[in-house]
């Protein structure tokens, strides 16, 4: 058997039996650096805005998460 042939002992996607994380392998991550990816802030900018009652919209919920841990530590 070489290595490009499909194995039947073998799951097609092995992890799918597993709880959505919020983060896929084929996703944009989430931070990048500073910044949160697709929202144009960075973390700090989005600290701020969240410690000031304003809505964050546009945040995934995962970046929501870095966010208030990042208020938490702050």
């Amino acid at each position: 058997m070489s290595d490009r042939t499909a194995r039947s002992d073998v799951k097609a996607n092995p992890r799918s039996d597993l709880p959505d994380c919020g983060v896929c392998a084929g996703d944009v991550p989430p931070l990048i650096g500073q910044i949160l990816t697709g929202t144009g802030l960075t973390l700090a900018q989005a600290a701020e805005l969240l410690a000031s009652g304003d809505a964050l919209h546009g945040l995934t919920s995962v970046q929501r998460r870095i966010v208030e841990e990042y208020v938490e530590r702050s």
